[in-house]
């Protein structure tokens, strides 16, 4: 099994209108907090480097549900 790669939360731009949802779900996000607070470890969120930022493309759920979770840090691909 391949290494898991992480990335501080606080590095990952949301700001950038690369969320294709209209709404985010909080009953799920609240759901996928809990099991983090667990110990399970969610599939990766999809970033992508510009040279300077980390955008996230992929998994806006999850990683309001880390923030929520009081992470630092993320599974990212």
């Amino acid at each position: 099994m391949p290494k898991q790669n992480y990335l501080q939360i606080g590095l990952i731009r949301i700001d950038g209108e690369t969320q294709s949802r209209v709404q985010i779900y909080i009953d799920y996000v609240e759901e996928l907090r809990d099991a983090i607070r667990d110990g399970a470890v969610l599939p990766p969120v999809d970033v992508w480097f510009d040279g300077d930022e980390y955008w996230l493309s992929d998994g806006f759920h999850r990683h309001l549900a880390y923030l929520k979770a009081d992470m630092e840090s993320i599974p990212v691909t």
